[in-house]
């Protein structure tokens, strides 16, 4: 029964992004977060966001990245079990350095496969045509729905000695700047639309220890995102055109080493302005920069992950629990590998 709920939202959702205007629904693919470190933590990432897929959190993230390539993948089960999902969520990208700046191109794809096109009744009134109509309706024909997006994503890392004169030393502060383009494109039945939009994003990053003098001391970030600057306006082959409007997201987090156990701490908070129920939480234990658990809380529901990186491999695993906004547990797999590395092992 819940699946059959759960595939009328799912037509009601997408429908809605025909006649929508200035409302959530305008390109609501886009509120899935991407990544499975980040799921694992809540999605508290605006002031991470330094793996692959950061990008999406805060373009800035990606000036944080190692300078090398990195090819990126992700699956995600969505609305249903793992073995049977209503709807699927891909994503590869691939980062580069290019002149001194941080390069990623990355494509998401969002789609219900099996999206069955039931027959319009109100118009019919004829009792005996509407019996044969609601008959034949479980032989109609399926519904082609796909949701994509493209980022180009240009990011460069700049670190300001910032001078305390009073005490006669200069700490680093890290201050990636980063920037998104995106193309968006969206399809349902034999209608389409799509739409150019930016998202800008800077973040702070400080070793107190640095000045405390004291290795207790832990780092501090502070990172935030403009996304969709000036909007994005979507434009529909219905000739209807709908704006996703420009929304803020800010978020800090800190990062405490504890060498004696040969870990590392990090807590996060997030707060999303776009919409209803926007705290965001997330931790992560990190063992020896190698094996990693992690859990969060997104809109008061409970999220868990865990990574291991192996060097030239990094795996991740992100399970969001079930609630009403979901329609079941989502589980999602992130791969990244580091093309030199593997090179290096090949030779």
């Amino acid at each position: 029964m819940w699946r059959v709920y759960a595939k009328w939202l799912l037509w009601l959702w997408a429908s809605l992004g025909l006649y929508a205007q200035d409302e959530r629904y305008a390109a609501a693919f886009l509120e899935i977060p991407l990544g499975a470190r980040a799921l694992g933590m809540g999605t508290a990432f605006t002031a991470i966001a330094d793996d692959a897929w950061g990008f999406y959190w805060n373009p800035a993230g990606v000036g944080l990245l190692p300078s090398t390539v990195l090819l990126s993948g992700m699956y995600s089960s969505q609305y249903g079990s793992l073995g049977s999902p209503l709807a699927h969520f891909f994503h590869v990208g691939l980062t580069l350095p290019v002149s001194g700046l941080q390069v990623a191109l990355n494509w998401e794809r969002f789609t219900v496969p099996d999206l069955r096109r039931y027959p319009d009744l109100t118009r019919v009134l004829s009792p005996q045509e509407r019996e044969e109509l609601v008959r034949r309706a479980g032989q109609g024909e399926f519904i082609p729905n796909a949701n994509d997006a493209f980022w180009l994503t240009l990011a460069r890392l700049f670190v300001v000695p910032i001078d305390f004169g009073w005490m006669r030393f200069a700490v680093p502060v890290e201050f990636p700047v980063g920037v998104n383009f995106k193309l968006v494109r969206e399809s349902i039945a034999e209608h389409s639309a799509s739409g150019i939009g930016v998202d800008a994003g800077t973040i702070v990053r400080i070793n107190l220890k640095d000045i405390t003098f004291d290795e207790h001391w832990p780092r501090l970030t502070l990172g935030m995102c403009v996304r969709d600057v000036a909007g994005t306006r979507i434009l529909w082959t219905t000739q209807r055109p709908h704006r996703i409007p420009t929304s803020a997201q800010w978020g800090v987090s800190l990062t405490q080493p504890l060498e004696m156990w040969r870990l590392e701490a990090t807590v996060a908070y997030d707060y999303d302005g776009r919409y209803t129920a926007p705290h965001r939480y997330g931790a992560e234990l990190l063992y020896r920069r190698s094996f990693a658990l992690r859990f969060g809380l997104r809109h008061g529901v409970l999220t868990l992950g865990a990574g291991v990186d192996a060097g030239f491999l990094t795996a991740d695993y992100g399970f969001l629990a079930d609630s009403d906004e979901h329609l079941g547990n989502v589980h999602r797999f992130a791969l990244t590998l580091r093309l030199e590395r593997i090179m290096e092992r090949l030779r």
